[in-house]
């Protein structure tokens, strides 16, 4: 037993040095990894007070405001069109014109016995001891048999008919405007058409869509609105309500009607769009929609406070498609962290990204 001691000894003194070196070397390399957290990049929005855009969305479908259907009032081979599709005309112009030679010679007959009945007419009454040319001294009873004898009234009719068909062979606008629905065609008659074109004027446009009957108390006529049409991306027009339908349908819906002006005819008539109404409530907090979050059930807001991001539940009232109105949380001049706020905790060192506009 007296040479095991000094022979344990030396090897229990390596251990401890070896312990000892091993700590302070773990130390070292701990103090050497150690990386101070980044701080987060954000961005804020100051939280005003003003009047907050209520948003009424729906969809409808464009239409022009005067539009005018050009019938064929009467049948007969068309001969020749004047116009084509996309092309504006004035009221009265000359669209189109259907073959004459019937119409013609129905005139020419129906003044020729116009005629005939006017000579039978003088003959009647120059028998009864009246002049045609003083009809103010002709007694009415006898001025109507003369000319029901004569058959004068039917000589008048027939010819204003056959003057009216004379003149709708030719045919012209009702309205002015852009040409539409150019259907027919030359050298065919006029009765293998359901009409010959319709004229749009498209200077003035109308939008029907339909809300909900719950929506409607946030509507009245002469109300602004927006029109946002699929075919135009990016583009938008104004305009205001002309009419609310009275009634329900079943579906519980309402029709509305609103006018856009279109001076530079880009909209066109049939359009599918997407409406934007808008009402304004005054005195509210409004902040952007991507500032509010949901944590624990509630709406939460941070408020960047001395580098800090600050934890702040609030309520809100009113919502459209970019802002929120805040009733409760939050005063005007907070500023409202909107950008990387998503992982935020509360008191989290944050930096501001748009700090040098503050």
């Amino acid at each position: 037993m007296k040479y095991l001691i000094p022979l344990l000894l030396p090897i229990v003194c390596v251990a401890c040095s070896t312990s000892q070196a091993g700590d302070t070397e773990s130390a070292d390399a701990a103090r050497l990894s150690f990386v101070e957290p980044a701080k987060v990049e954000v961005s804020t929005i100051t939280a005003q007070k003003g009047s907050f855009d209520l948003e009424l969305i729906s969809n409808g479908k464009l239409e022009a405001q005067s539009k005018a259907v050009v019938p064929f009032t009467v049948q007969e081979q068309i001969v020749s069109i004047n116009v084509y599709e996309g092309q504006y005309v004035s009221s009265g112009q000359v669209l189109g014109r259907l073959d004459t030679f019937s119409f013609q010679k129905r005139l020419s007959d129906a003044v020729n016995a116009y005629e005939q009945a006017q000579l039978d007419l003088e003959d009647r009454l120059l028998g009864l001891g009246y002049s045609i040319g003083d009809t103010a001294t002709i007694p009415d009873n006898i001025l109507k048999m003369a000319q029901l004898r004569s058959n004068f009234n039917i000589a008048v009719s027939s010819l204003q008919e056959a003057e009216r068909n004379y003149e709708q062979a030719t045919i012209k606008a009702p309205i002015s405007g852009i040409v539409a629905n150019l259907y027919a065609r030359e050298n065919n008659h006029s009765s293998g058409f359901q009409y010959f074109c319709q004229i749009l004027d498209i200077s003035t446009m109308s939008i029907v869509f339909n809300v909900l009957e719950t929506e409607l108390p946030a509507i009245k006529k002469g109300q602004s609105v927006e029109v946002f049409p699929f075919a135009l991306s990016g583009q938008s027009f104004k305009g205001t309500v002309t009419s609310i339908n009275p009634a329900i349908d079943e579906r519980g819906m309402v029709r509305i009607m609103a006018c856009i002006p279109n001076p530079d005819g880009k909209l066109l008539d049939g359009m599918n769009a997407r409406v934007l109404l808008k009402n304004s409530v005054p005195d509210c907090i409004i902040i952007p929609k991507e500032a509010v979050l949901y944590r624990q059930n509630r709406k939460v807001v941070f408020v960047y406070k001395e580098g800090k991001a600050i934890w702040t539940y609030v309520e809100t009232s009113h919502e459209n498609s970019t802002n929120v109105a805040v009733t409760d949380g939050l005063e005007e001049g907070m500023e409202v962290i909107v950008e990387n706020n998503i992982n935020l905790a509360h008191e989290a060192e944050v930096v501001l990204r748009n700090k040098d506009s503050h």
